[in-house]
């Protein structure tokens, strides 16, 4: 401090700008924030053939995919010409992807579970009195369920 003085007057404002209770050392503490749950698998990938590969919504590159793949919102999938794959929903809805097929896995907050880019998807719901599979394409909407809806 160069042998300088802080002015009593100085000194005081500082020490009003700490919250009660804290001295000069001690930092204000926030509300303590729970940790996040973990993310739910939306789909898992499985009964692959030939080059199937994901890329994950928080990744860059893609990478091979594997059987029994957790896919979670915003991954996407494709499959190369002669590869395919089925792509199984929480719901036990499912999804089959053909050869050069790219899709990708839609938010949870909306109504659509998968988005096809490019491809061929064939779904099937084991139980359409409770099952239910929404595909979205740059044009369209597919909803099936008890019924079927195009939007």
């Amino acid at each position: 401090m160069n042998g300088r003085r802080w002015p009593p007057l100085l000194f005081a404002v500082a020490l009003m700008a700490l919250p009660p209770g804290c001295t000069a050392d001690e930092k204000p503490r926030g509300p303590t924030e729970a940790p996040l749950p973990p993310p739910v698998p939306r789909a898992h990938l499985r009964e692959l053939t030939g080059d199937v590969q994901i890329k994950r919504a928080v990744a860059d590159e893609w990478s091979p995919a594997r059987d029994e793949l957790p896919l979670y919102e915003n991954d996407k999938v494709r499959t190369e010409a002669g590869a395919s794959a089925q792509l199984v929903f929480a719901n036990g809805s499912s999804l089959h992807l053909g050869g050069d097929s790219l899709v990708g896995i839609a938010e949870s907050k909306l109504r659509t579970d998968v988005t096809v880019l490019r491809g061929r998807v064939d779904a099937t719901l084991e139980k359409p009195a409770t099952q239910s599979l929404s595909v979205t394409t740059p044009s369209a909407t597919v909803r099936a369920g008890r019924k079927i809806e195009f939007q």
